[in-house]
């Protein structure tokens, strides 16, 4: 491979000039004399995310650093997840990697991603990190009080609406509680169109427990409590509406998310429950619906789920400061806004979530709203290292009760009692 002798001296005045190009400030000399000698960056994304505005990231960067080249790797998470484990254990992982959400706090746990502490420290005024993204989502790529990674996009579930059937059923604008949510669903079901269409996934059902004040996992006990009332009745809620009202479908049981999606763009669901990803395709699949995005509901509280994507480092990435680069570059403000201008995600920035750009991009701004009452529901959980064996646990509830029509109680129950065995073992 040609080595890059970029110097010292002329890659820091890069980095700074780059940097202010972005409004990134001037950045402190805190790059080794080995990145300079290597000149190819690897970093692992997910082809779902391979937007024109991230292109042009690079590009600018191959631009600001002549001689260095950014091998782009595309994987879908399940095989991008497997080529990680082989990457750490041969100890040739990528420069920077993208992650679909939980694992940082895992490979922080397992020692195979470095801390950005020293990154954080030169650099983080200047981009305003982590001050300007939202607190949970530093907390939620936090481990032991440092931080290991970069949210880079930020989602959340809200409800679309078809317009057009609300307001045939009476109804000018959308449900805001959980009484009016039933209301609506009911007036606007017949024959073989529902008021609302469930997602299969039981990530989807922390929308209704979150509203309900419950918890996943309470830190000061080292328990899952979810066997009180509220989590029953939020859970029970769900089922009712397939089981007892008849105002939503059974599920389809299959590995993507898209049943909902479908039937509301067919016109044959008038509420879903779901995120930004799911934007784009519903304007695709029928440009003449007449939709909208309304915030979360209330229950005891306006609450719903967040998901999205961070960026890591490897702990033996060979050129980690550029990854850093690469990591700042791509969540700049502008980017940001270009990006959700171009592909309608949303993200992590406070500033963000406020940019009067928002208000001109359809459907988006409720999303930047919703974003500030957002909450991550399994960051605690992640950190005992014992999430991959609980979770498929509530799955196993969660598709009980919706699928079966099994007491939400008895399911909820057993599932506590079982995880919370795993929890008392050491």
């Amino acid at each position: 491979m040609k080595k890059n002798h970029l110097s010292r001296r002329n890659f820091l005045k890069l980095s700074a000039t780059s940097a202010l190009a972005l409004g990134l400030g001037p950045v402190r000399e805190i790059y080794p004399s080995k990145a300079q000698e290597e000149g190819v960056v690897t970093i692992y994304w997910n082809p779902g995310h391979v937007y024109d505005t991230y292109q042009k990231v690079i590009d600018q960067f191959q631009t600001d650093f002549p001689g260095w080249t950014v091998n782009w790797e595309k994987y879908q998470w399940p095989d991008m997840r497997t080529k990680l484990l082989a990457d750490f254990a041969a100890g040739n992982p990528p420069d920077m990697t993208a992650e679909p959400g939980g694992w940082v706090q895992e490979f922080a746990l397992g020692g195979q991603i470095r801390s950005l502490t020293e990154f954080i420290e030169a650099d983080g005024e200047a981009i305003e990190f982590p001050d300007d993204w939202q607190d949970y989502t530093i907390s939620r790529n936090s481990h032991e009080g440092e931080i290991y990674g970069m949210q880079i996009h930020l989602t959340c579930g809200l409800m679309f609406y078809n317009v057009d059937m609300l307001e045939a059923a009476g109804f000018p604008t959308p449900p805001t509680t959980w009484d009016e949510f039933l209301e609506v669903a009911k007036a606007t079901t017949e024959r073989n169109v529902f008021g609302f269409a469930p997602n299969q996934s039981s990530g989807y059902s922390w929308a209704w427990l979150l509203q309900n004040n419950v918890q996943y996992y309470d830190p000061d006990t080292n328990t899952v409590p979810m066997d009180t009332q509220d989590a029953i009745d939020a859970m029970q809620f769900q089922a009712d509406l397939i089981h007892v009202h008849k105002v939503a479908p059974i599920p389809i049981a299959a590995a993507d998310y898209e049943g909902p999606q479908k039937l509301f763009t067919a016109n044959r669901a008038a509420m879903i429950i779901t995120g930004p990803w799911d934007i784009k395709p519903t304007r695709d699949g029928n440009p003449d619906l007449n939709w909208d995005v309304a915030p979360a509901l209330t229950g005891q509280r306006q609450s719903t789920f967040t998901g999205g994507v961070s960026m890591m480092i490897p702990k033996d990435a060979k050129n980690p400061e550029m990854g850093w680069e690469l990591m700042k570059r791509f969540t700049a403000l502008d980017v940001e806004l270009e990006a959700t201008k171009e592909a309608g995600m949303t993200m992590p920035r406070k500033s963000w979530s406020t940019d009067e750009v928002l208000e001109e991009i359809p459907y988006i701004a409720e999303f930047g709203r919703g974003l500030n009452y957002a909450e991550d529901t399994t960051a605690e959980l992640r950190r005992t290292g014992k999430f991959g064996e609980i979770d498929p646990l509530f799955n196993k509830a969660y598709e009980e009760i919706i699928y079966t029509n099994r007491a939400a109680d008895e399911s909820l129950i057993e599932f506590v009692t079982e995880a919370n065995r795993i929890l008392s073992e050491s």
